[in-house]
């Protein structure tokens, strides 16, 4: 009799498992190369000049179809549709050494975060309109900029490395309004940045984190601490919300591998997935399908595609893919 009590226990055990992997199947959608509109890739080239190093940096989507790439050392113009390249952005006099990140205004002008001195505003063929330079805050005389945003009112939000959360806030001209300022925490400041549909500001770390402002006194809190504990991610990467407030962002948790892409509801449930982390030891090759190595930055182009801007120590590539319900 033991052994059939054995057989049976072990196939209720399988049953169980193969239940639990379902359940999982039916909540949790994964996404895989037939999702994929399109992809491009091409090999890291730092001595390339103005014609652009092909290390494919942060990305932004307008309301018109083009995707636009910070390129290092310059701007890249995508049709978000086809994935073909458009044109190019570039400032002429050389004052702008590296593109880091760019954002459209409502007017169609555009700024640019050098992160080795100030950030911009540009217009279309690349001309300087203006300056924001780092403005001195409360223990703070000078920072390079690192990601920037602009809320529902246009207003220009520039974050600032360090330890804790550090951000300046700039009026759609450039003029400077406040800084928001929070000492270290477990989040251990801000990589990436966006704002939710009702224009709270949220921020990728060390986890995701929100933050709320009372008598001119920022406070962090974090979302889905239960799930990003549960994941025991390591690392955290790009980082976007889109207009029904769910979150995207790359982490990992293994350190022989890369990242992957996640999708959370705006209550912090886990929506759906999508790429493969690619091995430590592949960091330098070409990528394989649905391979995915130190995802740099995330964006949802205008029919609600996730562009994704995606490097190792060789290769940039680019991919939309469509993860939405």
């Amino acid at each position: 009799m033991k052994p059939n009590r054995l057989a049976l226990a072990i196939s209720v055990l399988v049953f169980i498992s193969a239940f639990r992997m379902l359940a999982q199947s039916d909540t949790v959608k994964l996404y895989s190369a037939k999702d994929v509109a399109w992809r491009t890739h091409a090999t890291v080239d730092y001595t390339a000049g103005p014609k652009g190093a092909n290390a494919f940096l942060n990305v932004s989507a307008d309301a018109d179809g083009k995707v636009y790439v910070a390129n290092y050392s310059n701007i890249l113009i995508i049709d978000a549709k086809t994935g073909k390249t458009l044109g190019t952005l570039v400032d002429k006099t050389g004052t702008i050494k590296q593109y880091n990140d760019i954002e459209v205004t409502k007017d169609g002008n555009f700024w640019i975060a050098d992160s080795r001195s100030s950030v911009y505003l540009v217009d279309s063929t690349g001309k300087i309109l203006s300056t924001v330079p780092f403005h001195t805050s409360e223990g703070f005389s000078e920072g390079y900029p690192g990601e920037i945003e602009l809320d529902t009112d246009g207003n220009l939000y520039v974050s600032y490395s360090g330890v804790g959360v550090h951000f300046q806030v700039f009026t759609p001209e450039g003029e400077y309004v406040r800084s928001i300022i929070t000492g270290a925490d477990k989040l251990q400041g801000v990589s990436y940045f966006d704002f939710a549909p009702d224009g709270t500001l949220f921020f990728l770390g060390f986890g995701i984190g929100w933050i709320s402002e009372e008598d001119g006194k920022a406070t962090v809190h974090e979302f889905a601490p239960e799930f990003m504990k549960e994941q025991k991610f390591i690392q955290y990467r790009g980082f976007d919300i889109d207009y029904d407030g769910n979150f995207y962002f790359s982490a990992g948790s293994d350190p022989d591998k890369a990242t992957s892409i996640f999708k959370l509801d705006k209550e912090g449930k886990l929506l759906a997935q999508y790429g493969q982390a690619q091995e430590r030891q592949n960091w330098g090759k070409d990528f394989g399908t649905d391979e995915l190595s130190f995802t740099v930055s995330l964006a949802l182009a205008s029919d609600g595609a996730l562009i994704i801007s995606d490097t190792n120590n060789t290769y940039s590539q680019l991919i939309k893919v469509n993860m939405q319900d």
